[in-house]
């Protein structure tokens, strides 16, 4: 099951992170890979990343109080105990619609997806672009969340029609 919630941050708090996400002074990092575990070559399967907070790795970035507050609203609307990780993705036009490789985010020992463990998409973009979960394509929507449970295979579609598609990524237990 996949949730869906229009309009996820009150338009104050969603445009001030949106002003973040497309300033120039937000640092992204190249992934030659969209999923970094995955044998994919492919030149065009790649996209731009800032992780904001990783439990797993112990790390997180001075950006990352930005962001925070999101925890809150989600706490709302989805059982949070835990933030495991965040992070923004930024697909670059390509001219092409780009379907990239499937996979579930969290995984443990003998690369098995994480039981119990739920994924966030907070899309800071309108465009062409979307998330594929479960072979059911959902369309990139400004302030737009998407939910659902680590154990669904899904993957990101590059955009035609705008220069980026921004999203933010959260994993919880």
């Amino acid at each position: 099951m996949v949730r869906i919630k229009k309009n996820f941050l009150p338009s104050l708090f969603f445009n001030k992170l949106k002003t973040i996400v497309t300033s120039s002074t937000l640092p992204w990092y190249f992934n030659s890979q969209t999923v970094g575990n995955k044998l994919d070559k492919t030149d065009n399967h790649f996209m731009f990343t800032h992780v904001l907070y990783n439990s797993l790795e112990k790390a997180h970035s001075a950006w990352f109080k930005d962001f925070e507050p999101i925890i809150y609203f989600l706490d709302n609307k989805i059982k949070v105990n835990k933030l495991l990780r965040m992070k923004l993705n930024i697909y670059t036009n390509q001219n092409k619609r780009i379907k990239h490789v499937s996979h579930q985010d969290i995984l443990v020992s003998g690369g098995v997806p994480k039981k119990n463990t739920t994924i966030v998409l907070l899309n800071f973009t309108t465009c062409n672009g979307g998330t594929v979960i479960n072979g059911n394509e959902y369309a990139s929507n400004e302030n737009e969340m998407l939910s659902f449970n680590n154990l669904n295979k899904h993957y990101g579609i590059t955009q035609t029609d705008t220069q980026t598609r921004i999203i933010l990524n959260i994993a919880l237990d």
